[in-house]
């Protein structure tokens, strides 16, 4: 237990420090942790030549030391010095970098409080440099476009892009109307392939949408505070006269909230998009009998019933494949594509794997709907019941990013090979989780006869996942493939292929065409997480050799239910993987 009124004791030798009383604390509009303890600090610091008294108050959470405390300065302190790198919109002050793994002294409680205090200090200090000030508004931009600076100020985080710097084509805008778009109401980019994407996946969804204006201008916006407005706006505007003309043009053929304005922020090495639209203009009525003294569209957003007015600030998110993957792993890599044929347990959980994977294209094949017995093992669940499966994976990539190409067909793999060859072939991988040794068999002879021409992944699993097999083919390498798999005892396979098995592994719920292969949920993720590695490796680094991947399952399970075991099970342990050459 720490002793906290020990340490303001000791503390209060450094500082002017007390606790402040629960009641009190219920009067002061801050937002300290819950239940907390909170200290008011009274120092004194040297600003813009003067020696000024500040206020703070650390506030130490109920778990200290594993979080740190936070310190804010008062309100009234703020006031004449405002506004201050690292000052947040709740007037904490950024001590500390919360995503960052930190380890607190656990001995030194005193020593620190005051390097907390310290820095505090340090912050408000340094904010006296102008050239300082101006480089970490604009390093923390974002933080401070987004703060409410008044009551009657608005920003809204409601817009999300994929612009590509490298492209010069026009950057364009939808407006989502009836209702938001996963909490946006505006997308802006300069790819139409992303466009499309969008709007499908807009229509999907029952939301509607409409194009915007779009106007591009300087960033002319150095120190907070940033609440704008619409006559604040349009003397921004009036300043380059082409860009005034180009507005007057967009609000004339658009409604004022369908005209965004934009600028960008560079921030290290990446582009940051921010604006602004004018959601709450009101078109003045024409009088009865008499004329609008109205020359144009634009004058409405400086009459008295709008120009005092604040403009919706705008923030457009980022969510290009690029930049999530930059943001995920800290670099990016090539774009791949796949097909993938068959999506029941083994090929829909497999999408789980692949979506984390540098792929912005899958092709999906399978001609089944999602039934009620699918649902234990399969990665769709019960929401997505009697729709096509690859509807059901499509939902769930799209889900995960909308800019991700998704195709499907509800046919059999057998079929798109005898009749559209390229939906197959114009991917870098063809993964195929079937099941079924003839259509395997058709698939390398298709491989054989230069009909298929990409690099292969052939899974399959035995009952009660005694064994999980992941062939990786290369083109050349298919009759080698074709030879092993055709085997009437396949080498790797762990259950003996004796037909008195058969009725201890597959099994019969009722009626005809009930039968089914067991195997658990669980092991399919271990066979398939131990498998990943490999299943990365040849995607992402293009390693080409081709290899026969075998898991073994739990030995102790298939002995009790009375199942008899190869050699090749015998000879290797539970939960194994082994790798030959094909």
């Amino acid at each position: 237990m720490i002793d906290y009124n020990l340490l303001l004791k000791e503390f209060g030798k450094l500082e002017t420090c007390k606790k402040i009383d629960t009641q009190v604390l219920k009067t002061l509009d801050y937002k300290f942790y819950e239940d907390s303890i909170v200290w008011e600090i009274q120092t004194e610091l040297t600003f813009d030549n003067r020696n000024i008294d500040v206020v703070f108050y650390l506030n130490f959470p109920s778990d200290f030391p594993f979080t740190s405390p936070k310190i804010f300065i008062n309100k009234e302190s703020y006031q004449d010095l405002k506004y201050i790198p690292h000052v947040n919109e709740d007037l904490s002050i950024c001590i500390f970098d919360e995503g960052l793994n930190l380890i607190l002294p656990k001995n030194d409680f005193i020593g620190l409080i005051e390097l907390i205090v310290s820095k505090a200090k340090k912050i408000i200090r340094d904010a006296e440099n102008i050239e300082y000030r101006k480089n970490e508004f604009k390093r923390e931009f974002k933080a401070y476009w987004e703060l409410n600076y008044s009551k009657n100020d608005i920003v809204h985080n409601l817009g999300f892009h994929s612009i590509n710097e490298d492209k010069t084509e026009e950057v364009k805008g939808i407006k989502f109307t009836n209702k938001y778009l996963s909490n946006y109401e505006y997308f802006i980019s300069n790819i139409d392939a992303d466009f499309k994407k969008i709007r499908e996946y807009a229509k999907e969804h029952n939301c509607n949408f409409k194009e915007v204006g779009i106007l591009f201008v300087e960033n002319e916006f150095i120190e907070p505070p940033f609440e704008l407005t619409f006559s604040d706006t349009l003397a921004i505007l009036k300043k380059n006269n082409n860009n005034y003309i180009k507005f007057k043009e967009l609000c004339r053929n658009n409604d004022f909230d369908s005209v965004l304005v934009i600028f960008t922020n560079n921030n290290n090495s990446s582009k940051e998009y921010y604006g602004w639209t004018y959601q709450k203009a009101e078109i003045v009525p024409r009088k009865k009998g008499g004329v609008r003294n109205i020359s144009s569209k634009v004058d409405h957003l400086s009459n008295k019933i709008n120009e005092k007015k604040y403009v919706t600030r705008l923030t457009f998110d980022n969510i290009s494949l690029d930049r999530l993957q930059l943001r995920t792993t800290g670099y990016t890599e090539t774009q791949r594509s796949v097909s993938i044929s068959g999506l029941g347990s083994v090929g829909s959980n497999l999408v789980f794997f692949l979506k984390n994977l540098p792929i912005n294209k899958f092709n999906l094949i399978d001609k089944e709907a999602l039934s009620s017995e699918n649902i234990k093992r399969h990665l769709s669940g019960f929401s997505l019941l009697k729709n096509n499966k690859v509807d059901a994976l499509k939902n769930e990539l799209k889900n995960s990013n909308p800019l991700i190409d998704v195709e499907t067909r509800i046919q059999s793999v057998t079929t798109i090979i005898q009749t559209e060859t390229d939906f197959i072939n114009d991917c870098d991988f063809h993964i195929v989780a079937i099941g079924k040794t003839m259509i395997e068999e058709f698939i390398l002879n298709a491989i054989i006869e230069s009909k298929l021409t990409k690099p292969t992944f052939i899974f399959w699993v035995e009952p009660f996942l005694a064994s999980g097999q992941m062939l990786f083919v290369m083109p050349e390498d298919a009759e080698r493939a074709l030879e092993l798999i055709k085997k009437e005892n396949y080498n790797y396979s762990v259950l003996s292929n004796s037909e008195n098995q058969q009725e201890k592994t597959y099994l019969i719920e009722g009626s005809c065409q009930t039968g089914y292969f067991p195997y658990s949920a669980s092991y399919l993720i271990q066979f398939l997480s131990t498998i990943f590695p490999y299943l990365k490796d040849h995607i992402t680094k293009k390693n080409n050799v081709s290899k026969v991947y075998s898991w073994v399952g739990d030995k102790e399970l298939l002995k009790n239910r009375g199942l008899v075991i190869t050699e090749f099970g015998t000879n290797n342990n539970s939960f194994q993987l082994i790798i030959n050459d094909l």
